[in-house]
Protein backbone atom coordinates (compact mmCIF):
# COMPACT_ATOMS: atom_id res chain seq x y z
CA UNK A 1 0.00 0.00 0.00
CA UNK A 2 1.54 3.30 -1.03
CA UNK A 3 0.49 6.78 0.69
CA UNK A 4 0.78 9.53 -1.14
CA UNK A 5 2.19 13.36 0.47
CA UNK A 6 -0.41 15.50 -0.49
CA UNK A 7 -1.20 19.71 0.98
CA UNK A 8 -3.38 20.24 3.28
CA UNK A 9 -7.18 21.19 1.75
CA UNK A 10 -8.51 24.27 2.39
CA UNK A 11 -5.39 25.86 4.39
CA UNK A 12 -4.42 29.12 3.17
CA UNK A 13 -0.67 29.62 3.14
CA UNK A 14 1.72 32.39 2.71
CA UNK A 15 5.32 31.87 1.61
CA UNK A 16 8.49 33.86 -0.34
CA UNK A 17 7.78 33.72 -3.96
CA UNK A 18 11.35 34.06 -5.98
CA UNK A 19 9.97 34.92 -9.50
CA UNK A 20 10.06 38.25 -9.70
CA UNK A 21 6.47 38.95 -10.61
CA UNK A 22 5.88 39.31 -6.90
CA UNK A 23 7.60 39.08 -3.40
CA UNK A 24 4.82 37.15 -1.85
CA UNK A 25 1.90 34.43 -2.59
CA UNK A 26 -1.04 33.07 -0.25
CA UNK A 27 -2.03 30.16 -1.79
CA UNK A 28 -5.39 27.58 -0.80
CA UNK A 29 -6.41 24.53 -2.31
CA UNK A 30 -10.34 24.45 -2.12
CA UNK A 31 -11.38 21.13 -2.07
CA UNK A 32 -15.41 20.11 -2.50
CA UNK A 33 -16.22 16.65 -3.45
CA UNK A 34 -14.53 15.58 -7.02
CA UNK A 35 -13.91 19.90 -7.01
CA UNK A 36 -9.96 20.73 -6.17
CA UNK A 37 -9.25 23.96 -7.33
CA UNK A 38 -6.12 26.20 -6.76
CA UNK A 39 -6.66 29.74 -5.54
CA UNK A 40 -3.53 32.32 -5.62
CA UNK A 41 -3.62 35.96 -3.52
CA UNK A 42 -0.71 38.10 -4.89
CA UNK A 43 0.14 41.46 -4.79
CA UNK A 44 1.85 43.29 -8.09
CA UNK A 45 4.14 46.24 -8.38
CA UNK A 46 0.59 48.31 -8.83
CA UNK A 47 0.12 47.77 -4.78
CA UNK A 48 -3.26 45.89 -6.25
CA UNK A 49 -4.38 42.76 -4.62
CA UNK A 50 -5.12 40.06 -7.38
CA UNK A 51 -6.79 36.64 -6.99
CA UNK A 52 -6.56 33.48 -9.35
CA UNK A 53 -8.50 30.62 -10.02
CA UNK A 54 -9.47 28.24 -12.29
CA UNK A 55 -9.89 30.37 -15.89
CA UNK A 56 -10.19 33.79 -13.66
CA UNK A 57 -5.90 35.09 -13.80
CA UNK A 58 -5.25 37.66 -11.82
CA UNK A 59 -8.85 39.52 -11.11
CA UNK A 60 -8.52 42.32 -8.62
CA UNK A 61 -9.62 40.83 -4.97
CA UNK A 62 -11.75 43.86 -4.17
CA UNK A 63 -14.01 43.36 -7.37
CA UNK A 64 -14.49 39.90 -6.64
CA UNK A 65 -15.58 40.77 -3.02
CA UNK A 66 -18.10 43.12 -4.17
CA UNK A 67 -18.99 41.23 -6.75
CA UNK A 68 -20.27 38.54 -4.15
CA UNK A 69 -22.39 41.04 -2.79
CA UNK A 70 -19.92 42.98 0.07
CA UNK A 71 -19.99 46.74 -1.82
CA UNK A 72 -19.60 49.29 0.99
CA UNK A 73 -16.02 50.16 1.36
CA UNK A 74 -16.38 50.86 4.53
CA UNK A 75 -17.57 46.71 5.40
CA UNK A 76 -14.79 46.00 3.52
CA UNK A 77 -12.35 47.76 6.09
CA UNK A 78 -14.10 46.37 8.48
CA UNK A 79 -13.77 42.71 7.74
CA UNK A 80 -10.27 42.80 6.53
CA UNK A 81 -9.79 44.48 10.14
CA UNK A 82 -6.45 46.34 9.77
CA UNK A 83 -7.26 49.19 10.64
CA UNK A 84 -4.87 52.30 8.89
CA UNK A 85 -3.49 50.08 6.35
CA UNK A 86 -2.64 51.91 3.22
CA UNK A 87 -2.72 48.82 0.91
CA UNK A 88 -6.54 48.40 1.79
CA UNK A 89 -7.35 51.73 1.00
CA UNK A 90 -5.56 52.11 -2.09
CA UNK A 91 -7.46 48.93 -3.18
CA UNK A 92 -10.62 50.37 -2.08
CA UNK A 93 -10.08 53.81 -3.95
CA UNK A 94 -8.95 52.11 -7.31
CA UNK A 95 -12.19 50.45 -7.55
CA UNK A 96 -14.39 53.06 -5.87
CA UNK A 97 -16.52 53.63 -9.42
CA UNK A 98 -17.68 49.95 -8.57
CA UNK A 99 -21.24 50.61 -6.71
CA UNK A 100 -23.27 47.55 -7.59
CA UNK A 101 -22.46 44.00 -7.70
CA UNK A 102 -23.49 43.84 -11.44
CA UNK A 103 -20.83 46.49 -12.37
CA UNK A 104 -18.32 44.14 -10.28
CA UNK A 105 -19.48 40.92 -12.11
CA UNK A 106 -19.49 41.97 -15.77
CA UNK A 107 -15.95 43.86 -14.44
CA UNK A 108 -15.32 40.73 -13.79
CA UNK A 109 -16.52 39.25 -17.04
CA UNK A 110 -14.63 41.52 -19.28
CA UNK A 111 -11.13 40.69 -17.63
CA UNK A 112 -12.15 36.77 -18.40
CA UNK A 113 -12.61 37.79 -21.85
CA UNK A 114 -16.84 36.80 -22.04
CA UNK A 115 -17.93 38.44 -24.92
CA UNK A 116 -21.66 37.49 -25.24
CA UNK A 117 -24.48 39.80 -24.52
CA UNK A 118 -24.78 41.51 -20.63
CA UNK A 119 -27.45 38.81 -19.26
CA UNK A 120 -25.31 35.64 -20.33
CA UNK A 121 -22.36 37.70 -19.59
CA UNK A 122 -23.56 38.14 -15.69
CA UNK A 123 -24.66 34.70 -15.33
CA UNK A 124 -21.24 33.02 -16.90
CA UNK A 125 -19.51 34.80 -14.11
CA UNK A 126 -22.30 34.18 -11.02
CA UNK A 127 -22.03 30.50 -11.98
CA UNK A 128 -18.00 30.43 -12.11
CA UNK A 129 -18.36 32.48 -8.44
CA UNK A 130 -20.74 30.18 -7.32
CA UNK A 131 -18.99 26.59 -8.58
CA UNK A 132 -15.47 27.18 -9.02
CA UNK A 133 -14.04 30.35 -5.88
CA UNK A 134 -13.86 28.62 -2.89
CA UNK A 135 -16.00 25.58 -3.29
CA UNK A 136 -15.32 24.14 -0.27
CA UNK A 137 -17.08 27.09 1.13
CA UNK A 138 -20.38 26.20 -0.60
CA UNK A 139 -21.61 26.03 -4.15
CA UNK A 140 -24.81 27.87 -3.96
CA UNK A 141 -25.56 31.52 -4.02
CA UNK A 142 -26.06 31.25 -0.37
CA UNK A 143 -22.50 30.98 0.54
CA UNK A 144 -21.67 34.35 -1.71
CA UNK A 145 -21.20 36.64 1.39
CA UNK A 146 -19.45 33.68 3.40
CA UNK A 147 -17.28 33.74 0.66
CA UNK A 148 -16.85 37.40 0.00
CA UNK A 149 -15.46 37.31 4.11
CA UNK A 150 -13.63 34.44 4.01
CA UNK A 151 -11.12 36.07 1.14
CA UNK A 152 -10.98 39.31 3.34
CA UNK A 153 -9.78 37.07 5.86
CA UNK A 154 -7.68 35.66 3.99
CA UNK A 155 -6.23 39.07 2.81
CA UNK A 156 -5.05 40.04 6.34
CA UNK A 157 -3.46 37.04 6.88
CA UNK A 158 -1.66 38.19 3.16
CA UNK A 159 -0.93 41.32 4.38
CA UNK A 160 0.71 40.50 8.26
CA UNK A 161 2.19 37.77 6.81
CA UNK A 162 4.26 40.00 3.70
CA UNK A 163 4.62 42.86 6.78
CA UNK A 164 6.40 40.29 8.81
CA UNK A 165 3.85 40.26 11.65
CA UNK A 166 2.99 36.86 11.11
CA UNK A 167 5.65 33.79 10.19
CA UNK A 168 5.50 32.40 6.57
CA UNK A 169 4.39 29.38 5.92
CA UNK A 170 6.64 26.41 4.90
CA UNK A 171 4.95 24.39 2.21
CA UNK A 172 7.04 21.52 3.19
CA UNK A 173 6.48 21.19 7.08
CA UNK A 174 4.08 18.21 7.81
CA UNK A 175 1.73 20.69 9.29
CA UNK A 176 0.92 22.02 5.69
CA UNK A 177 0.63 18.14 4.27
CA UNK A 178 -1.70 15.45 4.41
CA UNK A 179 -0.72 11.80 3.64
CA UNK A 180 -3.73 10.04 1.38
CA UNK A 181 -3.62 6.36 2.21
CA UNK A 182 -5.46 3.97 -0.17
CA UNK A 183 -9.06 4.14 0.33
CA UNK A 184 -8.86 8.28 -0.60
CA UNK A 185 -6.77 7.22 -3.53
CA UNK A 186 -9.59 4.71 -4.84
CA UNK A 187 -11.98 7.09 -4.02
CA UNK A 188 -10.69 9.58 -6.34
CA UNK A 189 -10.56 7.13 -9.15
CA UNK A 190 -14.01 6.05 -8.81
CA UNK A 191 -14.80 9.64 -8.30
CA UNK A 192 -12.93 10.67 -11.58
CA UNK A 193 -13.92 7.65 -13.82
CA UNK A 194 -17.24 6.91 -12.40
CA UNK A 195 -17.55 10.92 -13.17
CA UNK A 196 -19.46 11.59 -9.83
Amino acid sequence: VVAVEDLAPNKFVVEAESTGVTEFTGKIFSEQGSYKIPHQVEKLKDEIFYLTFTRVKRIPLVVIVKALGILKDEEIMRLVDLPNSSEVFINLYEFVDIKTEEDAIDYVAKKIGITQSKEIRLDRVREILDKYLLPHIGLTTDARIIKAQNLCKYLKDYIRATNGELPLDDKDHYGNKRLRLSGDLIADLFRVNIKV
